[in-house]
Protein backbone atom coordinates (compact mmCIF):
# COMPACT_ATOMS: atom_id res chain seq x y z
CA UNK A 1 0.00 0.00 0.00
CA UNK A 2 2.79 2.67 0.78
CA UNK A 3 4.69 1.40 -2.19
CA UNK A 4 1.21 2.62 -4.77
CA UNK A 5 0.98 5.73 -2.54
CA UNK A 6 4.74 6.39 -3.46
CA UNK A 7 4.59 5.61 -6.91
CA UNK A 8 1.49 7.59 -7.24
CA UNK A 9 2.71 10.55 -5.57
CA UNK A 10 6.22 10.20 -7.82
CA UNK A 11 4.12 10.07 -10.77
CA UNK A 12 1.95 13.34 -9.95
CA UNK A 13 5.21 15.27 -9.64
CA UNK A 14 6.67 14.04 -12.74
CA UNK A 15 3.42 15.34 -14.16
CA UNK A 16 3.65 18.82 -12.68
CA UNK A 17 6.96 19.29 -14.15
CA UNK A 18 6.15 18.40 -17.36
CA UNK A 19 3.36 20.73 -17.34
CA UNK A 20 5.39 23.26 -15.98
CA UNK A 21 8.44 22.82 -18.64
CA UNK A 22 5.95 22.81 -21.22
CA UNK A 23 4.28 25.78 -20.13
CA UNK A 24 7.05 28.62 -21.53
CA UNK A 25 7.97 28.88 -25.29
CA UNK A 26 11.68 28.66 -26.64
CA UNK A 27 13.11 32.17 -27.09
CA UNK A 28 13.76 33.03 -30.33
CA UNK A 29 15.76 35.74 -32.14
CA UNK A 30 12.33 37.97 -32.17
CA UNK A 31 10.46 36.76 -29.33
CA UNK A 32 11.38 35.88 -26.04
CA UNK A 33 10.44 33.05 -23.53
CA UNK A 34 6.80 33.48 -22.89
CA UNK A 35 4.84 31.58 -20.35
CA UNK A 36 1.06 30.57 -20.08
CA UNK A 37 -0.70 32.52 -17.23
CA UNK A 38 -3.58 31.25 -15.14
CA UNK A 39 -5.79 34.60 -14.00
CA UNK A 40 -9.25 34.55 -12.45
CA UNK A 41 -11.91 34.94 -13.91
CA UNK A 42 -12.82 38.12 -15.06
CA UNK A 43 -15.49 40.03 -13.17
CA UNK A 44 -15.13 44.05 -14.57
CA UNK A 45 -13.36 45.94 -16.53
CA UNK A 46 -12.40 49.88 -16.36
CA UNK A 47 -11.09 51.57 -18.45
CA UNK A 48 -9.49 54.49 -17.59
CA UNK A 49 -6.99 55.52 -20.68
CA UNK A 50 -7.81 55.29 -24.36
CA UNK A 51 -6.23 55.97 -27.46
CA UNK A 52 -3.35 57.58 -25.43
CA UNK A 53 -0.08 58.59 -26.21
CA UNK A 54 3.23 57.64 -24.07
CA UNK A 55 5.09 60.89 -23.22
CA UNK A 56 8.17 58.78 -24.19
CA UNK A 57 7.35 59.17 -27.54
CA UNK A 58 9.41 60.44 -30.03
CA UNK A 59 7.00 62.11 -31.64
CA UNK A 60 4.44 64.38 -29.63
CA UNK A 61 2.28 65.30 -32.74
CA UNK A 62 1.41 61.59 -33.36
CA UNK A 63 -2.40 60.72 -33.42
CA UNK A 64 -3.09 57.41 -31.14
CA UNK A 65 -7.27 58.05 -31.29
CA UNK A 66 -7.55 55.34 -33.27
CA UNK A 67 -6.05 52.50 -30.67
CA UNK A 68 -9.17 52.49 -28.91
CA UNK A 69 -9.76 49.21 -26.98
CA UNK A 70 -13.01 48.42 -25.18
CA UNK A 71 -14.12 45.86 -22.30
CA UNK A 72 -14.72 42.62 -25.16
CA UNK A 73 -10.75 43.55 -26.53
CA UNK A 74 -9.24 43.28 -23.01
CA UNK A 75 -10.89 40.59 -21.65
CA UNK A 76 -9.92 38.79 -25.22
CA UNK A 77 -6.09 40.09 -24.69
CA UNK A 78 -6.23 38.75 -21.51
CA UNK A 79 -7.24 35.14 -22.41
CA UNK A 80 -4.64 35.02 -25.06
CA UNK A 81 -1.79 37.13 -23.29
CA UNK A 82 1.40 34.90 -22.42
CA UNK A 83 3.74 36.56 -19.20
CA UNK A 84 7.12 37.37 -20.04
CA UNK A 85 9.70 35.40 -18.16
CA UNK A 86 12.28 38.00 -17.71
CA UNK A 87 11.67 41.73 -18.09
CA UNK A 88 14.59 42.90 -19.45
CA UNK A 89 13.82 40.31 -22.89
CA UNK A 90 10.34 42.37 -22.65
CA UNK A 91 12.18 45.80 -22.98
CA UNK A 92 14.71 44.85 -25.49
CA UNK A 93 13.13 41.85 -27.44
CA UNK A 94 9.89 43.27 -28.01
CA UNK A 95 8.55 46.31 -30.07
CA UNK A 96 6.91 49.21 -28.19
CA UNK A 97 4.70 51.40 -29.62
CA UNK A 98 3.51 54.94 -27.59
CA UNK A 99 0.05 54.17 -28.18
CA UNK A 100 -2.00 52.46 -25.16
CA UNK A 101 -4.50 51.65 -23.08
CA UNK A 102 -5.26 51.11 -19.54
CA UNK A 103 -7.35 50.84 -16.33
CA UNK A 104 -8.20 48.37 -13.91
CA UNK A 105 -10.27 45.51 -13.50
CA UNK A 106 -11.55 42.75 -10.65
CA UNK A 107 -11.75 39.54 -10.38
CA UNK A 108 -14.86 36.73 -9.24
CA UNK A 109 -12.43 36.14 -6.83
CA UNK A 110 -12.37 39.76 -5.36
CA UNK A 111 -8.89 40.74 -6.09
CA UNK A 112 -7.91 43.87 -8.37
CA UNK A 113 -5.46 44.56 -11.17
CA UNK A 114 -3.79 47.37 -12.91
CA UNK A 115 -3.23 46.52 -16.26
CA UNK A 116 -2.12 48.62 -19.88
CA UNK A 117 -1.92 47.08 -23.09
CA UNK A 118 -0.02 48.84 -25.95
CA UNK A 119 -0.85 48.94 -29.86
CA UNK A 120 2.15 46.69 -30.15
CA UNK A 121 0.68 43.91 -28.15
CA UNK A 122 2.78 44.11 -25.44
CA UNK A 123 1.14 44.76 -21.87
CA UNK A 124 1.67 44.66 -18.08
CA UNK A 125 -0.56 43.73 -15.24
CA UNK A 126 -0.20 44.52 -11.58
CA UNK A 127 -2.07 41.84 -9.58
CA UNK A 128 -3.03 43.19 -5.87
CA UNK A 129 -0.44 45.57 -6.29
CA UNK A 130 2.16 43.26 -6.32
CA UNK A 131 5.10 42.93 -9.07
CA UNK A 132 4.61 44.26 -12.66
CA UNK A 133 4.10 41.33 -14.94
CA UNK A 134 4.57 42.18 -18.80
CA UNK A 135 2.79 40.32 -21.25
CA UNK A 136 2.58 39.68 -24.53
CA UNK A 137 0.04 38.69 -27.20
CA UNK A 138 1.25 36.91 -30.27
CA UNK A 139 -1.83 35.43 -31.09
CA UNK A 140 -3.94 39.17 -31.19
CA UNK A 141 -4.20 39.44 -34.33
CA UNK A 142 -7.79 41.63 -33.75
CA UNK A 143 -8.44 45.26 -34.57
CA UNK A 144 -7.26 47.62 -33.00
CA UNK A 145 -4.05 46.18 -33.22
CA UNK A 146 -4.06 45.67 -36.85
CA UNK A 147 -3.46 48.99 -38.44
Amino acid sequence: MVKRLWLFATLSLLECACFAQGACTTATEYQPVLCRIKLPRIADIEIEENGARSTLADDQNLDCSRFKLDAISVRRYFTKALQVKNEEDAHHTLDWLPCYASGTMRFTDGRKARWGINQSQTGSLVLDGKSEMFLYCPDCKFKPFLW
